[in-house]
Protein backbone atom coordinates (compact mmCIF):
# COMPACT_ATOMS: atom_id res chain seq x y z
CA UNK A 1 0.00 0.00 0.00
CA UNK A 2 1.38 3.38 -1.04
CA UNK A 3 1.20 6.07 1.63
CA UNK A 4 2.07 9.76 1.47
CA UNK A 5 2.65 12.15 4.34
CA UNK A 6 3.79 15.75 4.68
CA UNK A 7 6.34 15.29 7.47
CA UNK A 8 7.65 18.85 7.77
CA UNK A 9 7.69 22.30 6.22
CA UNK A 10 10.09 25.22 6.13
CA UNK A 11 10.11 28.79 4.92
CA UNK A 12 12.72 29.36 2.21
CA UNK A 13 14.08 32.83 1.62
CA UNK A 14 13.99 33.71 -2.05
CA UNK A 15 17.14 34.37 -4.07
CA UNK A 16 17.68 36.25 -7.32
CA UNK A 17 14.52 38.35 -6.91
CA UNK A 18 12.41 35.29 -6.08
CA UNK A 19 9.92 35.70 -3.26
CA UNK A 20 10.23 33.50 -0.21
CA UNK A 21 8.06 30.39 -0.15
CA UNK A 22 7.17 27.37 1.94
CA UNK A 23 8.80 24.04 1.06
CA UNK A 24 6.83 20.98 2.14
CA UNK A 25 8.68 17.73 2.81
CA UNK A 26 6.74 14.94 1.16
CA UNK A 27 7.42 11.40 2.31
CA UNK A 28 6.38 8.37 0.26
CA UNK A 29 6.53 4.85 1.59
CA UNK A 30 5.13 1.39 1.02
CA UNK A 31 3.12 0.20 4.00
CA UNK A 32 1.47 -3.09 4.84
CA UNK A 33 -1.76 -2.31 6.64
CA UNK A 34 -2.29 -5.87 7.83
CA UNK A 35 1.05 -6.37 9.58
CA UNK A 36 1.68 -2.68 10.31
CA UNK A 37 5.14 -3.05 8.81
CA UNK A 38 6.41 0.34 7.72
CA UNK A 39 8.88 1.09 4.98
CA UNK A 40 12.26 1.57 6.65
CA UNK A 41 13.62 3.53 3.69
CA UNK A 42 10.95 6.04 2.70
CA UNK A 43 11.55 8.55 -0.08
CA UNK A 44 11.64 12.22 0.89
CA UNK A 45 11.38 15.16 -1.51
CA UNK A 46 10.38 18.80 -1.18
CA UNK A 47 7.54 20.39 -3.10
CA UNK A 48 6.03 23.89 -3.12
CA UNK A 49 2.40 24.97 -3.05
CA UNK A 50 2.56 25.67 -6.79
CA UNK A 51 3.59 22.07 -7.47
CA UNK A 52 0.58 20.75 -5.57
CA UNK A 53 -1.65 23.27 -7.32
CA UNK A 54 -0.44 22.16 -10.75
CA UNK A 55 -1.03 18.55 -9.75
CA UNK A 56 -4.55 19.32 -8.55
CA UNK A 57 -5.49 21.35 -11.64
CA UNK A 58 -4.11 18.67 -13.97
CA UNK A 59 -5.99 15.87 -12.22
CA UNK A 60 -9.20 17.90 -12.07
CA UNK A 61 -8.99 18.61 -15.79
CA UNK A 62 -8.41 14.97 -16.80
CA UNK A 63 -10.55 13.27 -14.13
CA UNK A 64 -13.30 15.72 -13.11
CA UNK A 65 -15.57 13.01 -11.65
CA UNK A 66 -12.89 11.44 -9.46
CA UNK A 67 -11.79 14.88 -8.30
CA UNK A 68 -15.27 16.33 -7.76
CA UNK A 69 -15.18 15.94 -3.96
CA UNK A 70 -11.56 16.90 -3.45
CA UNK A 71 -11.14 20.53 -2.36
CA UNK A 72 -7.90 22.46 -2.60
CA UNK A 73 -6.72 25.46 -0.55
CA UNK A 74 -6.79 28.66 -2.55
CA UNK A 75 -3.73 30.80 -3.05
CA UNK A 76 -3.35 33.65 -0.57
CA UNK A 77 -1.91 37.05 -1.42
CA UNK A 78 -0.85 37.56 2.19
CA UNK A 79 -0.35 35.43 5.29
CA UNK A 80 1.11 32.40 3.51
CA UNK A 81 3.63 31.71 6.27
CA UNK A 82 1.40 31.40 9.33
CA UNK A 83 1.49 28.03 11.11
CA UNK A 84 -2.31 27.60 10.95
CA UNK A 85 -2.42 28.07 7.18
CA UNK A 86 0.60 25.83 6.63
CA UNK A 87 -0.98 23.10 8.78
CA UNK A 88 -4.28 23.25 6.89
CA UNK A 89 -2.44 23.09 3.58
CA UNK A 90 -0.51 20.03 4.74
CA UNK A 91 -3.80 18.28 5.50
CA UNK A 92 -5.21 19.21 2.08
CA UNK A 93 -2.07 18.02 0.30
CA UNK A 94 -2.19 14.70 2.14
CA UNK A 95 -5.86 14.22 1.21
CA UNK A 96 -5.05 14.84 -2.44
CA UNK A 97 -2.11 12.42 -2.36
CA UNK A 98 -4.16 9.77 -0.54
CA UNK A 99 -6.70 9.86 -3.36
CA UNK A 100 -3.86 9.60 -5.87
CA UNK A 101 -2.37 6.63 -3.98
CA UNK A 102 -5.70 4.80 -4.14
CA UNK A 103 -6.42 5.46 -7.82
CA UNK A 104 -3.93 4.01 -10.30
CA UNK A 105 -5.33 6.08 -13.17
CA UNK A 106 -4.46 9.27 -11.27
CA UNK A 107 -0.92 8.08 -10.61
CA UNK A 108 -0.43 7.36 -14.31
CA UNK A 109 -1.68 10.79 -15.41
CA UNK A 110 0.67 13.36 -16.97
CA UNK A 111 0.04 15.69 -14.02
CA UNK A 112 1.13 13.08 -11.48
CA UNK A 113 4.15 12.09 -13.54
CA UNK A 114 5.23 15.72 -13.75
CA UNK A 115 4.68 16.19 -10.01
CA UNK A 116 6.77 13.18 -9.05
CA UNK A 117 9.68 13.59 -11.44
CA UNK A 118 10.05 17.07 -12.93
CA UNK A 119 11.64 18.89 -9.97
CA UNK A 120 14.51 16.41 -9.61
CA UNK A 121 14.83 15.83 -13.36
CA UNK A 122 15.17 19.56 -14.08
CA UNK A 123 17.75 19.95 -11.32
CA UNK A 124 19.71 16.90 -12.49
CA UNK A 125 19.81 18.16 -16.07
CA UNK A 126 21.08 21.54 -14.88
CA UNK A 127 23.84 19.92 -12.84
CA UNK A 128 24.84 17.65 -15.72
CA UNK A 129 25.05 20.66 -18.06
CA UNK A 130 27.47 22.21 -15.55
CA UNK A 131 29.52 18.97 -15.38
CA UNK A 132 28.53 18.48 -11.73
CA UNK A 133 27.96 14.79 -12.23
CA UNK A 134 28.35 13.69 -8.62
CA UNK A 135 25.67 16.14 -7.50
CA UNK A 136 23.43 15.11 -10.39
CA UNK A 137 23.86 11.48 -9.38
CA UNK A 138 22.64 12.25 -5.86
CA UNK A 139 19.54 14.02 -7.20
CA UNK A 140 18.76 11.18 -9.60
CA UNK A 141 19.14 8.60 -6.85
CA UNK A 142 16.57 10.51 -4.81
CA UNK A 143 14.29 10.61 -7.84
CA UNK A 144 14.68 6.88 -8.42
CA UNK A 145 13.82 6.17 -4.80
CA UNK A 146 10.62 8.23 -5.02
CA UNK A 147 9.51 6.93 -8.41
CA UNK A 148 10.14 3.35 -7.32
CA UNK A 149 7.66 3.85 -4.46
CA UNK A 150 4.98 5.23 -6.77
CA UNK A 151 5.42 3.14 -9.93
CA UNK A 152 6.35 -0.43 -10.81
CA UNK A 153 9.95 -1.58 -11.27
CA UNK A 154 9.60 -1.94 -15.03
CA UNK A 155 7.55 1.19 -15.71
CA UNK A 156 8.86 3.62 -18.29
CA UNK A 157 9.53 6.41 -15.80
CA UNK A 158 11.47 4.19 -13.39
CA UNK A 159 13.59 2.61 -16.13
CA UNK A 160 14.35 6.02 -17.64
CA UNK A 161 15.62 7.51 -14.38
CA UNK A 162 17.61 4.34 -13.74
CA UNK A 163 19.25 4.61 -17.15
CA UNK A 164 19.89 8.30 -16.57
CA UNK A 165 21.78 7.36 -13.40
CA UNK A 166 23.96 5.00 -15.42
CA UNK A 167 24.35 7.66 -18.10
CA UNK A 168 25.89 9.95 -15.49
CA UNK A 169 28.87 7.60 -15.36
CA UNK A 170 29.27 7.74 -19.12
CA UNK A 171 28.96 11.53 -19.22
CA UNK A 172 31.48 11.91 -16.40
CA UNK A 173 34.19 10.21 -18.42
CA UNK A 174 34.30 7.26 -16.05
CA UNK A 175 34.72 9.28 -12.86
CA UNK A 176 31.49 7.84 -11.45
CA UNK A 177 32.04 4.28 -12.67
CA UNK A 178 32.45 2.91 -9.15
CA UNK A 179 29.40 4.55 -7.52
CA UNK A 180 27.23 3.77 -10.55
CA UNK A 181 28.24 0.09 -10.99
CA UNK A 182 25.42 -1.22 -8.77
CA UNK A 183 22.91 0.84 -10.75
CA UNK A 184 24.28 -0.51 -14.02
CA UNK A 185 23.79 -4.08 -12.81
CA UNK A 186 20.23 -3.22 -11.76
CA UNK A 187 19.43 -1.62 -15.11
CA UNK A 188 20.68 -4.67 -17.00
CA UNK A 189 18.57 -6.98 -14.81
CA UNK A 190 15.49 -4.86 -15.29
CA UNK A 191 15.92 -4.91 -19.05
CA UNK A 192 15.83 -8.72 -19.14
CA UNK A 193 12.02 -8.59 -19.17
CA UNK A 194 11.41 -5.34 -21.08
CA UNK A 195 9.37 -5.67 -24.27
CA UNK A 196 8.32 -2.05 -24.89
CA UNK A 197 9.79 -1.11 -28.28
CA UNK A 198 10.52 2.48 -27.23
CA UNK A 199 12.36 1.40 -24.12
CA UNK A 200 14.36 -1.15 -26.11
CA UNK A 201 15.84 1.75 -28.09
CA UNK A 202 17.78 2.62 -24.93
CA UNK A 203 19.13 -0.89 -24.51
CA UNK A 204 22.03 -0.70 -26.97
CA UNK A 205 23.33 2.63 -25.55
CA UNK A 206 22.93 1.09 -22.09
CA UNK A 207 25.08 -1.88 -23.10
CA UNK A 208 27.75 0.42 -24.53
CA UNK A 209 27.82 2.49 -21.33
CA UNK A 210 28.01 -0.62 -19.15
CA UNK A 211 30.87 -1.96 -21.25
CA UNK A 212 32.71 1.32 -20.69
CA UNK A 213 32.04 1.11 -16.94
CA UNK A 214 33.23 -2.50 -16.83
CA UNK A 215 36.42 -1.51 -18.70
CA UNK A 216 37.11 1.35 -16.28
CA UNK A 217 36.68 -0.96 -13.29
CA UNK A 218 38.55 -3.89 -14.83
CA UNK A 219 35.47 -6.11 -14.90
CA UNK A 220 34.84 -8.94 -17.37
CA UNK A 221 32.85 -7.37 -20.20
CA UNK A 222 32.64 -10.47 -22.43
CA UNK A 223 28.98 -11.19 -21.67
CA UNK A 224 27.97 -7.65 -22.57
CA UNK A 225 30.01 -7.71 -25.80
CA UNK A 226 28.41 -11.05 -26.66
CA UNK A 227 24.97 -9.52 -26.09
CA UNK A 228 25.81 -6.65 -28.46
CA UNK A 229 27.05 -9.08 -31.11
CA UNK A 230 23.86 -11.08 -30.76
CA UNK A 231 21.77 -7.96 -31.36
CA UNK A 232 23.93 -7.11 -34.37
CA UNK A 233 23.24 -10.54 -35.89
CA UNK A 234 19.53 -9.94 -35.36
CA UNK A 235 19.80 -6.84 -37.54
CA UNK A 236 19.76 -4.20 -34.83
CA UNK A 237 21.94 -1.14 -35.20
CA UNK A 238 24.57 -1.38 -32.48
CA UNK A 239 27.30 0.91 -33.83
CA UNK A 240 27.35 4.72 -34.07
CA UNK A 241 24.36 4.99 -31.77
CA UNK A 242 23.52 7.93 -29.47
CA UNK A 243 24.99 8.06 -26.00
CA UNK A 244 22.80 6.71 -23.23
CA UNK A 245 22.07 10.25 -22.01
CA UNK A 246 21.06 11.33 -25.51
CA UNK A 247 18.85 8.26 -25.92
CA UNK A 248 17.01 8.87 -22.65
CA UNK A 249 16.61 12.57 -23.43
CA UNK A 250 15.14 11.65 -26.82
CA UNK A 251 12.71 9.21 -25.25
CA UNK A 252 11.58 11.90 -22.78
CA UNK A 253 10.82 14.23 -25.69
CA UNK A 254 8.87 11.66 -27.72
CA UNK A 255 6.71 10.36 -24.85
Amino acid sequence: MLKFEIVSSRVVEGVDNEKKFVAYMLQARQHSGESEIYDREPANVERRYTHFLELYNGLKKDYPVLMSNTPFPRKMLMGNFGPTLISSRCEAFESLLTLLANESCLRDSPAALAFFQDVELTEAKRLISEDKFDQALSVLETSFKLLSKVYTDHSRVVLCVLCRIVACAGASGGALAGPVEKWAHLALRRYEVVSDSDLLLIYVPLLHTCISIWETLGRDKSRLVEELNGLRKMGMKVDSVPTLMEAVDCLDITV
